[in-house]
C-alpha cells in the first residue's frame, strides 16, 4: 500500500512535468513558426541626400511603400533621406559597389569625376518642351545603363526629371539676344557659360547663395534660373523682369542604383514586385502634364509680387541658342573622350531635327 502511493507520488508528479514541458515545447514551436515571415523578410537601404521637403523625396518614399506592399512586406526598402548616412552624390558610383547601401538615385551631372562621359549627356538648349524631351528618352536610358554598367553597377529604373523653365531674371528689361550681350549674366554651369559665351554674351558663374547679393549689387544684371524656384531664394525682390527663355532647363532622368550582386540574388518574386513598383514610378514621374500648371502658378504668383514677364526671346534667338548648345556639347564630349562622343550622337540622333 506505501509503496503504491509511493510509486503514484513519484512518477505522477513526473507525468505532470512532462505533460508540461511538452505544451512548452509546442508553444515554442508554434512562436517560432509565426516569427518566420519577420526573419525571411528582406531589408535594404536606399540612399537619398536630398532632403525631405524635395518632391524626388515623396516620390522615392511612395516608391519604397510601393515595393513593399507588391512583395507582400517580403521586401522592405528604408529610405535614407538628407545624406543621412553621410554619402556624397560624387562618390556614388563607388559606395554603390560596397553593398552598403542597397540602393540610391543619382543625377547625371554629379557624376563629373568618375563618369565624365555621363555628365553632359543633356545640355541647356537642347530640348524645348516635354514632347521633345520623351523622344530622347530611351537614347538617354540607354546611355545611362551602359555607362554605369562601367562602374558595375546595376541600374533596374529611372525617375523622371521635371520640366523645369529657365528664364532671364533681369534688373531692367530685356527682350532679345543682342540686349543681353549688354548685360553681364548669371549660369549655374560650365556648359551655361559657353554657350551664352559664343553668342557674344557675358556669363559667368554664381552660385546660388551668392546670387541675390550679386543681383543686388550689379555683380550681374540678369541670372538663368527657374521661376517655380526663385521664392526660395527671394529673387523676386532683386530681379523685377522676367523673359522666359524657351528652353527647360537640361531634363536628364535620374538613375536608380543598385547593388549588382545583391540585385542579382534577390529572389525572382521579389525582383518581380520592385520592377512593376520601378514601372509605376516611371508612369508616374515621366507625365508632365502637371509641369505645365506648375509654372503657371509660379508665375502668378512673381506677378503678385510685383514681378513683370516680358514675352519669350524671338524664334530667331532661341534658334542661336540652340545652335550654340549643340556646339557646346560637342566640344564638352571630344574633351571627355570616346566614350561621350558615343554617347552625345546616340541621345543626338534621337531628338528631333
Amino acid at each position: 500500500m506505501v509503496f503504491r502511493r509511493l510509486f503514484h507520488l513519484v512518477f505522477g508528479e513526473s507525468m505532470k512535468i512532462l505533460n508540461i514541458l511538452t505544451n512548452a515545447a509546442r508553444a515554442v514551436g508554434v512562436a517560432l513558426l509565426l516569427q518566420v515571415p519577420a526573419q525571411a523578410q528582406t531589408e535594404w537601404r536606399f540612399n537619398n541626400s536630398y532632403p525631405a521637403s524635395r518632391p524626388e523625396s515623396a516620390q522615392i518614399r511612395t516608391f519604397a511603400a510601393d515595393v513593399e506592399k507588391r512583395t507582400g512586406g517580403k521586401l522592405k526598402i528604408s529610405v535614407s533621406e538628407g545624406g543621412a548616412l553621410g554619402l556624397k552624390d560624387a562618390d556614388a558610383m563607388r559606395f554603390m559597389q560596397t553593398g552598403t547601401p542597397e540602393l540610391g538615385f543619382i543625377w547625371p551631372p554629379f557624376l563629373g569625376r568618375d563618369a565624365p562621359a555621363l555628365a553632359n549627356i543633356y545640355v541647356y538648349g537642347l530640348v524645348a518642351n516635354a514632347d521633345e524631351h520623351l523622344k530622347a528618352l530611351p537614347a538617354l536610358k540607354s546611355v545611362l545603363k551602359e555607362g554605369i554598367a562601367k562602374w558595375n553597377v546595376e541600374v533596374p529604373g529611372f525617375l523622371g526629371f521635371s520640366i523645369v523653365d529657365a528664364a532671364l531674371f533681369c534688373r531692367e528689361p530685356v527682350k532679345t539676344l543682342e540686349e543681353l550681350k549688354k548685360k553681364k549674366l548669371r549660369v549655374g554651369s560650365r556648359e551655361q557659360v559657353e554657350t551664352f559665351k559664343r553668342l557674344g554674351v557675358a556669363a559667368q558663374i554664381v552660385p546660388q547663395n551668392e546670387l541675390y547679393a550679386a543681383l543686388q549689387t550689379g555683380v550681374v544684371d540678369c541670372a538663368l534660373y527657374a521661376p517655380r524656384f526663385a521664392n526660395s531664394i527671394s529673387l523676386q525682390e532683386v530681379a523685377k523682369h522676367v523673359i522666359p527663355t524657351g528652353f527647360p532647363f537640361p531634363p536628364a532622368p535620374y538613375a536608380l542604383l543598385a547593388h549588382k550582386a545583391k540585385w542579382a540574388a534577390l529572389p525572382a518574386d521579389l525582383k518581380k514586385g520592385f520592377l512593376d513598383a520601378v514601372t509605376e514610378l516611371e508612369r508616374v514621374s515621366f507625365n508632365f502634364d502637371a509641369d505645365t500648371a506648375t509654372e503657371a502658378a509660379s508665375r502668378d504668383k512673381l506677378q503678385s509680387q510685383g514681378v513683370t514677364y516680358h514675352p519669350a526671346l524671338p524664334a530667331a534667338d532661341k534658334a542661336a541658342i540652340r545652335r550654340s548648345a549643340l556646339e557646346t556639347w560637342d566640344v564638352l564630349a571630344k574633351e571627355t573622350g570616346a566614350d561621350a562622343i558615343a554617347y552625345r550622337q546616340k541621345v543626338l540622333d534621337a531628338l528631333p531635327k
